[in-house]
């Protein structure tokens, strides 16, 4: 009879809301996490209603004449998002002005996006050092 293992738990779903993450088009693929990026948070509560995001990365600005990423955020609140909201930006106003808006944390550098995503997604699954 073959050993069992115990299983690993559902994968974290993460929202990235950030127009030069878009751009670059890159793609993560990371242990313990799906995650899906968008150019624009306009339509950012469908998009959380329709998807059962546990996690939202917001950029303040998002290019153009796009929502800022504070009034998403509080539309996000507002229509009963309860997951977590980390604000991206590297001004500290921006990111000041989205936590007033709901945001439960901020990440200061895009730069640190991956590597704080690998520890978030190795962290879920048990494997953080």
């Amino acid at each position: 009879m073959a050993a069992t293992t115990a299983a690993e738990p559902a994968a974290l779903r993460v929202a990235i809301f950030d127009d030069v993450v878009a751009a670059r088009a890159e793609q993560f693929h990371i242990p313990g996490l799906l995650v899906d990026v968008f150019a624009d948070a306009d339509d950012a509560v469908e998009r959380c209603r329709g998807a059962v995001y546990q996690l939202v990365f917001m950029d303040f600005s998002l290019g153009g004449d796009h929502k800022a990423g504070d009034d998403a955020i509080r539309e996000l609140r507002a229509a009963g998002f309860t997951g977590k909201v980390i604000a991206i930006s590297s001004d500290p106003q921006a990111n000041e002005r989205m936590r007033l808006a709901g945001a439960d944390d901020s990440l200061a550098k895009k730069a640190h996006l991956r590597s704080y995503l690998v520890h978030l997604g190795a962290q879920h699954l048990g494997t953080a050092g």
